[in-house]
């Protein structure tokens, strides 16, 4: 940003020389101490850019390596003073001008959080805001090796952070610890392992706790299927927490409705504008909101600039539109299709965990509505967990029965 700023101040040329030998040219500028920003090469035409100091030190080597050279355009404060030299006024608002953005720079009025998905912004920038870095203060004042200590022990989640300051903006960068698995359960009883709906078991992974049903068996809803109680080879009864993958086959309905008729909403004439100024975080709104709390509301954001640098002001505009009532009416064909896909949706979500062996699906038209009702056979995850009292001695362990 303060190169931006320099580049701005000093002045810079716009140039193109055109000739065989750009790339010795280029050799000699990079050798002598010449920076050309922008580099690039169309066919025999090269561009670049420099600073308006550095001009006039081309014209030599241009010759020597027979190039012909072209100002395409001055940029800066440094040309528009020098063609409005006389003129008192610009030159003390260029002054000013220049006095502002150097001071602006020279403090936070933006704080970029990256690097976190668990761990919340707002707690990162709200630890970073209580030790003293948010919009609005100085750069220059910040510990950052401090900041970075008390932000990674406040959140928990993050396993390192790193915070940067160019010129007016802060980014604070994050690592989130890796979580560990749990390798010891929290379960604090001990539970049979039951059927939690009808079906034949076509295939069975017991964890822990004693096998009570086989592969092949049909079990009705509430039957054990994996016994708590585990007697060992010297008769010894204990009682685990039962674990078990138990995938039997069995049926499942979904019902979907489609109305024929439907009154949807859409956007109507714009009723009004609210503006909103947001300073460091404060709102200052210019309306009453709440009467227009029935519209359709959009909402759009501007940051405000001074040149490139961003302030901390955003302007909030609100725009409140009057809500329309459209009515549609379905043809049969149309209704199948939504009705179907309201289908497609409900199965994607509640069938998510099973696997369709067959669909059969009927269909009806009553109450003004496309009735989709669909019965299918599945494989699933029947087991469920039911907790049991017992004064027999418990173990809480994750060992293979």
């Amino acid at each position: 940003m303060f190169d931006n700023f320099l580049r701005y101040v000093t002045g810079t040329v716009d140039f193109c020389a055109e000739g065989a030998d750009s790339e010795g040219f280029l050799g000699f500028c990079i050798k002598n101490g010449i920076e050309i920003m922008n580099p690039r090469k169309t066919g025999y035409v090269f561009f670049g850019t420099v600073f308006a100091r550095d001009y006039k030190k081309l014209r030599k080597p241009a010759k020597k390596f027979g190039l012909k050279f072209k100002i395409i355009k001055k940029n800066g404060i440094y040309f528009s003073a020098r063609k409005n030299k006389n003129k008192i006024g610009f030159a003390a608002g260029m002054v000013f001008v220049v006095f502002i953005v150097f001071l602006l720079n020279q403090f936070i009025w933006e704080i970029d959080v990256s690097g976190n998905s668990e761990v919340n912004t707002e707690d990162i920038l709200a630890s970073a805001e209580k030790y003293g870095l948010f919009p609005g203060t100085f750069s220059g004042k910040h510990k950052t090796d401090t900041m970075e200590w008390f932000i990674l022990n406040e959140n928990e989640g993050l396993a390192s952070v790193e915070i940067n300051i160019q010129g007016s903006k802060a980014n604070i960068i994050v690592n989130e610890a890796l979580e560990k698995p749990e390798m010891v359960p929290d379960d604090d009883i001990p539970v049979n392992i039951i059927a939690s709906r009808y079906g034949v078991i076509e295939r069975m992974e017991v964890f822990d706790g004693q096998k009570i049903a086989k592969t092949g068996d049909a079990v009705m809803k509430g039957d054990l299927l994996v016994s708590a109680v585990f007697e060992d080879r010297h008769k010894k009864l204990t009682l685990k927490h039962a674990r078990a993958k138990v995938i039997a086959r069995t049926d499942y309905i979904l019902d979907v409705e489609f109305p024929l008729e439907q009154k949807l909403t859409e956007k109507g004439k714009l009723r009004k504008n609210i503006y909103d100024f947001e300073i460091l975080g404060i709102n200052f709104s210019f309306g009453n909101k709440e009467k227009y709390k029935d519209c359709i509301i959009q909402t759009e954001e501007k940051q405000l600039m001074f040149f490139w640098i961003k302030l901390p002001f955003k302007l909030i505009t609100t725009r409140f539109y009057s809500v329309k009532e459209k009515g549609i009416t379905y043809n049969f064909e149309q209704a199948k299709d939504g009705a179907y896909a309201l289908l497609s949706e409900k199965e994607k979500t509640e069938m998510k965990d099973m696997e369709i062996i067959s669909r059969k699906v009927t269909e009806k038209v009553k109450n003004n509505k496309y009735i989709l009702k669909a019965e299918y056979i599945c494989l699933m995850d029947i087991a469920e967990e039911q907790p049991i009292e017992s004064d027999t001695p418990w173990e809480n362990t994750d060992d293979m029965s």
